[in-house]
């Protein structure tokens, strides 16, 4: 892997995001591995267009920022950013602190040993406390459970924000999904390749409230059901 691009969707989230881009800019990616870091604002409607461009105009980063004009949804900025990424893997970051940026290194000594083509990090993988809800955690086990099910794979974290994929891989999918459905559509499709071997790695996970900010609802939830089954059942 010579190039990875770094995917931000950022939605609303001003109190988070010139840190994340703080700590993202400061990664040192393994084997020298170049990094490309893609920022799409999904039309936020608080303060966090100007935070990231205070971040890029205060540090000389060479980021790149694409501005969607209407909320289109997460899975639709993730579709913005994966048009736009000339890496040899792409993975998706969130703007929130709630995986540890650090850990990308994890997940790429992965492929860089040559171990697997695809890396999960697993927030439920030999951890004590998994973070998050009860609810929230009986949520993803069932949705997790389901794919493995449909999809006939076996992993623990569906619904994980780290996939390393690559690029090659993301811009063939055709993606349809514009909020979080595009999570279960993502594994579904990538599940359909028999070729791709997998692999899941633990990473840290410190979960938000509903009350600092956590956007996902149970009516989420019920589009990742159908999600599973529409992408795990449909013949491509």
């Amino acid at each position: 892997m010579n190039k990875l691009s770094i995917l931000i969707p950022v939605y609303n989230e001003d109190e988070t995001i010139f840190k994340v881009l703080q700590i993202i800019d400061d990664l040192v990616l393994i084997d020298s591995i170049e990094k490309e870091v893609i920022i799409i604002n999904d039309s936020s409607s608080d303060s966090s267009k100007s935070e990231i461009e205070r971040y890029l105009n205060e540090m000389g980063s060479k980021f790149i920022l694409v501005n969607h004009d209407i909320n289109k949804g997460k899975g639709a900025a993730i579709q913005t950013g994966i048009k736009k990424a000339t890496g040899d893997y792409i993975i998706i970051q969130d703007a929130d602190l709630e995986l540890n940026p650090s850990e990308i290194n994890h997940l790429l000594q992965v492929v860089q040993n040559k171990t697997a083509d695809i890396v999960y990090g697993s927030r439920f993988l030999n951890q004590d406390k998994k973070g998050g809800t009860f609810i929230s955690n009986m949520a993803n086990s069932f949705l997790t459970w389901l794919s493995n099910f449909v999809f006939r794979i076996k992993i623990t974290d569906m619904e994980t924000c780290y996939k390393l994929v690559p690029a090659t891989e993301f811009k063939s999918l055709k993606l349809q999904e514009q909020r979080f459905g595009f999570e279960p559509e993502i594994t579904a499709k990538l599940a359909k390749n028999k070729t791709l071997r997998w692999a899941e790695i633990p990473i840290t996970y410190n979960a938000r409230t509903d009350e600092e900010g956590k956007k996902i609802g149970w009516k989420d939830g019920l589009r990742a059901i159908w999600c599973i089954l529409y992408y795990g059942l449909k013949k491509y």
